[in-house]
């Protein structure tokens, strides 16, 4: 990922370091990053091939922004069959997207992007409910496992389903296996915490909003895979500003950036 004419074209000598000497990550506007993202991504070494995309960020960080930006533009870009699973008993932003918002599988002729609602019946935390909520999520799950698949399956707050759902087995599958029926999985959490080891070990990509605090720092730094090197650069992002840091395993490329709020339709008001 390389957006060397939109970024600062400082010397490798000159550049900021952290205490470990490695070169600080550059800030790049995503105007410029994101489509060389949405080009390479499920593309390494210019093959086609499923990357998982992991996200993380606490409520209102821009985590789910972001996830959705991504989503739609992959889409538009190479009309990918995506589809998101829905565990909430209501999303504003999801049902925004204006996409097809669908109860069973497979979806209908022509529909490549979807959002699957497994709703849970019943009051929060009822067991009947979250046993129904988790037979639907099942169904879907199922469907999706055979081969030449080609999906990608976008998961919000995948902590739910490990631990809520009991769905741990299964998901560690997906990211062990999934890759080779064509599954992607893009999935976001508030913390590194609570979900499935894969998740960061399997990921090709992963984003980091700025941390609530010094021990979710420390988590996220080491999910990044170097804890010493972005302890120094996870506290430095914008909360205000959304920023976020995107990293590369296959590179190692690192970029600060954000994505700048959708303008208000004309006559709209802010």
């Amino acid at each position: 990922m390389s957006v060397t004419s939109s970024v600062s074209s400082r010397t490798a000598a000159s550049r900021r370091r952290t205490p470990l000497g490695l070169p600080w990550p550059d800030r790049a506007p995503w105007e410029a990053l994101g489509p060389e993202f949405i080009r390479r991504w499920g593309r390494p070494r210019g093959k086609r091939m499923p990357e998982h995309l992991s996200v993380y960020g606490q409520t209102g960080s821009g985590k789910s922004y972001f996830e959705q930006w991504v989503l739609r533009e992959r889409a538009r870009a190479r009309g990918s069959h995506i589809v998101i699973l829905a565990t909430k008993p209501a999303d504003k932003t999801l049902t925004d997207m204006q996409w097809p918002i669908i109860e069973d599988w497979p979806p209908g002729y022509g529909k490549k992007q979807v959002i699957y609602w497994a709703k849970q019946p019943g009051r929060p935390g009822d067991p009947n409910g979250l046993r129904q909520q988790r037979q639907s999520v099942m169904r879907l799950l199922d469907e999706l496992w055979v081969p030449d698949s080609n999906w990608i399956l976008a998961c919000d707050e995948l902590a739910y389903l490990v631990e809520d759902l009991r769905l741990r087995t299964i998901v560690t599958r997906y990211y062990r296996e999934g890759r080779a029926l064509g599954l992607t999985m893009v999935a976001t959490t508030q913390r590194p915490a609570g979900v499935v080891r894969q998740m960061h070990s399997e990921a090709g990509w992963k984003v980091v909003f700025a941390p609530e605090d010094e021990e979710d720092t420390d988590r996220m730094a080491q999910v990044l895979g170097n804890r010493r090197h972005y302890r120094e650069v996870l506290p430095t992002l914008d909360r205000t500003k959304y920023e976020f840091l995107i990293v590369r395993k296959l590179t190692g490329e690192a970029y600060i950036s954000s994505i700048p709020a959708p303008r208000p339709a004309a006559g709209k008001q802010k």
